[in-house]
């Protein structure tokens, strides 16, 4: 038998009102909250493009969240799915369980969703401006979209008799699928951007004729001016330069290429003519010759992997000294043998060697074409970008550029304060922060075929991705689901600090005050 008095306290704590009524959070001296740091992968992606965030969206399959975060820096995940080089794979912390998150093909499959699922806005009787893009490449196509989205009247003028600069000419089809290619461009076509092709700027219509024309012009013509070798023999009729080269390719001409094919360089445009020429009627052998070792060469490596399981034979250490010629015919071309020095290059004369050819494709990288600033008449602000500015780069910073400009071209048409400083850099998440172990459903696995199972794959490192464990972890059911996310309910947090401890992915923090 219990004392009386003890039956009036039990009595007492049993209490008659629900235990929601005691807002228990009210004792708490520290709050938790989301506080996410840069992931490694968005660390290394060019656009800085939210990577973990649009990975989360596909894994709950919801794609049209996924296509509006990532549209808000890149507009065309469907081009740079297979163009970008995607350096942000490189440092993928799931790598150091199995494989590294399959990037590209997600991003791939977001920018499909959107071509099938694409439907025009409806537009403003009235355009907040009118602007002219000179350039219709990645730099030029991105300033267009963004421009065109926020209610601007967009023309863009190319002197190519085809849109979209290097996409439509220099990248090769066996990287970029022209129908994919096609698509974009005629969206935005459809979105009401104008485009003036065979137009060019200094004979066709100066440049001070569209500032008088256009509230302001973005300029973004490229670097489509070839660096030249300075040897004999470079103007022989056998002898091309890669851009040149690769726009007869794209343009679906049949370039007179001779068997055997040297390609002298070693970026990307050298590996993208090698490949290419492989590709041609009649061509059997092609050899990739670079002046400095393999690990120097600055193309992708997956990409000079892919040219030689073709069949592309790889040269390193060996600059071109004269293309040697038979009439007006080429016929070999003599190579010294050199290495990387302290001083630069340590050329080796004494160990010349000759290689046999038909064809030279000279891919020794672009210049800039500044003569379309000449026909400049007018004081103005200017506005470039792309590789007219950097020199040549990526698609990814080309389409960083674009967007940049038309940030800045609104904020100066309407007024508005232009972008701040970058915020100061905090250091990604590293493998070993991860607290993995509170992940109960993590299993090592392959990459998965299914965009929304790849996508599952991300560990989210310094992002919140939805693993629940905050919600099975806290002891006061202070933590809800919201439309299929976790959200604090501050009215019944104590601040323990408990899903800090425990979250995987280290996005949470916690702060002082309530």
């Amino acid at each position: 038998m219990l004392p009386e008095i003890v039956k009036e306290q039990v009595s007492y704590a049993c209490g008659t009102e629900p235990c929601t009524v005691n807002k228990t959070g009210e004792w708490r001296f520290l709050t938790p909250g989301k506080a996410e740091r840069p992931s490694p992968c968005n660390q290394g992606c060019l656009l800085d493009g939210e990577i973990p965030a649009w990975l989360e969206a596909v894994k709950l399959e919801r794609w049209e969240e996924a296509w509006q975060i990532m549209s808000r820096r890149n507009p065309f995940p469907a081009l740079t799915g297979y163009v970008c080089f995607h350096p942000c794979t490189e440092n993928c912390n799931r790598g150091q369980l199995d494989r590294d998150i399959e990037i590209p093909a997600v991003e791939k499959a977001i920018g499909q969703w959107r071509l099938d699922h694409y439907k025009p806005k409806v537009k403003a009787l009235t355009a907040k401006g009118r602007v002219a893009i000179v350039g219709s490449g990645p730099a030029g196509m991105s300033c267009a979209y963004y421009l065109n989205e926020a209610g601007y009247e967009v023309t863009v003028f190319e002197r190519e008799k085809v849109i979209g600069g290097m996409f439509t000419l220099g990248i090769p089809e066996y990287r970029l699928p022209r129908r994919v290619l096609k698509k974009e461009l005629d969206l935005l076509e459809s979105e009401g951007i104008k485009f003036r092709t065979g137009c060019n700027i200094g004979s066709d219509i100066r440049l001070s004729e569209l500032y008088a024309e256009f509230d302001e012009v973005f300029l973004a013509s490229g670097a489509w001016k070839p660096r030249r070798a300075g040897i004999s023999g470079e103007d022989s009729s056998g002898a091309w330069n890669a851009l040149d080269f690769l726009k007869a390719v794209n343009s679906s001409s049949s370039p007179a290429i001779a068997d055997p094919v040297v390609v002298i360089g070693g970026g990307n445009a050298a590996v993208d003519s090698a490949r290419s020429a492989l590709r041609l009627n009649g061509v059997n052998h092609v050899t990739l010759i670079y002046r400095r070792s393999r690990a120097e060469m600055p193309a992708g490596q997956v990409e000079v992997e892919a040219a030689e399981h073709e069949g592309v034979e790889l040269i390193c250490n060996a600059l071109p000294r004269e293309i040697e010629e038979d009439g007006q015919a080429v016929k070999s071309i003599l190579l010294d043998h050199c290495k990387t020095s302290l001083e630069g290059l340590a050329i080796d004369r004494s160990r010349a060697f000759s290689k046999t050819c038909g064809t030279v494709i000279m891919a020794l990288g672009q210049e800039r074409d500044y003569t379309l600033f000449d026909t400049l008449e007018k004081s103005s602000v200017l506005f470039a970008g792309g590789d007219l500015i950097s020199g040549p780069a990526t698609v990814p910073e080309a389409i960083n550029a674009g967007r940049n400009a038309a940030m800045a071209i609104m904020a100066k048409i309407e007024g508005l304060p232009g972008p701040g400083l970058p915020a100061a850099e905090q250091s990604p998440v590293k493998f070993e922060e991860l607290n993995l172990g509170a992940k109960m459903n993590l299993q090592l696995q392959d990459v998965q075929a299914d965009p929304s199972a790849e996508a599952s794959r991300c560990l989210g490192c310094g992002t919140c991705n939805t693993c629940g464990i905050c919600y099975l972890f806290c002891p006061d059911m202070a933590v809800d689901v919201v439309d299929g996310r976790y959200e604090f309910n501050l009215d019944y947090c104590k601040g323990c600090g408990i899903c800090f401890k425990e979250c995987p992915s280290r996005a949470l923090a916690m702060e002082g005050g309530r």
